[in-house]
């Protein structure tokens, strides 16, 4: 082996395992970009349990299929939960901003009923599915130990990161991360 060919061979290792330490494993994402949108980016990308739920207004089972080649950022909060509700509004705007897009807000509604969630909106109309997880089985299924706990999905379904507690979700470094998964998924 010649030391011009070796030398290339070295720094493409050496690049690899730069770029292996700083993206998600299996999502091709700068783990920065998580970071800096207030989420833990799991290391490989985690498949998320199924669920059944009826969504708030027509009662109609939704379940994660109808969802799929959607980048969807999980949210599940109450209506009684007042970080929940300050944050709200938040994923509403955010939703706003990627409204032609592969993109949804998904809210699941936990320990909560349709009509406390119906007061609280007051008789307005969001752009995203609210589903309404009575049981709490499916917050489980997440280990959404309390509320709002966050997560952010792949089109194909997948986890590739958390966050427990409210954030601002429409902040300039969410809207980052969310289009550099949508590009990452095209």
């Amino acid at each position: 082996m010649n030391a011009s060919f070796s030398r290339v061979v070295c720094r493409s290792v050496f690049a690899a395992l730069l770029l292996w330490g700083t993206a998600a494993p299996g999502a091709g994402i700068d783990t920065s970009l998580f970071r800096a949108a207030g989420m833990e980016p799991y290391p490989v990308p985690l498949t998320a349990p199924a669920f059944r739920l009826p969504r708030l207004g027509d009662d109609a089972s939704r379940t994660k299929g109808h969802y799929r080649g959607q980048v969807v950022l999980l949210n599940f909060w109450a209506s009684w939960c007042p970080p929940c509700r300050e944050e709200f509004p938040s994923l509403e705007r955010l939703q706003e901003q990627f409204e032609s897009e592969q993109f949804t807000v998904l809210a699941v509604t936990v320990a909560d009923d349709a009509a406390g969630v119906e007061r609280f909106l007051g008789g307005r109309e969001v752009a995203f599915d609210i589903l309404i997880d009575t049981t709490e089985r499916t917050a489980d299924a997440y280990r959404a130990a309390g509320v709002p706990v966050t997560y952010l999905l792949d089109r194909e379904g997948r986890l590739l990161a958390g966050k427990s507690g409210p954030d601002e979700w429409d902040a300039p470094a969410v809207v980052r991360l969310i289009r550099a998964t949508l590009e990452m998924e095209e």
